[in-house]
């Protein structure tokens, strides 16, 4: 493996931590807004569902929205560009 492929799997290995830890935030305040609105500890599926569709559309989360879909994108071209533009020998 060469320099330039260790250096695109380290900012790879990067973006997919910033990735993760987004994605995380994201579902934890997803549930603790689930809980808050039904009162129950578990929430099912369905509040699950109507709570992204309020994420998708709700003002003040657009920032993290913007990041997250960012970072995806991002992630997904890294990605790509390893797996097409990869050495032949590997």
């Amino acid at each position: 493996m060469g320099a330039g492929q260790t250096i695109q799997l380290a900012l790879q290995g990067l973006v997919f931590l910033a990735w993760a830890g987004m994605m995380f935030r994201t579902l934890f305040l997803l549930r603790r807004r689930a809980v808050v609105e039904t009162g129950n500890v578990i929430p099912g599926p369905g509040q699950f569902l109507t709570q992204v569709g309020r994420w998708l559309r709700s003002p003040e989360d657009r920032s993290a929205r913007v990041t997250l879909f960012v970072l995806t994108a991002v992630l997904v071209v890294m990605t790509l560009t390893a797996a097409f533009l990869g050495s032949p020998g590997s």
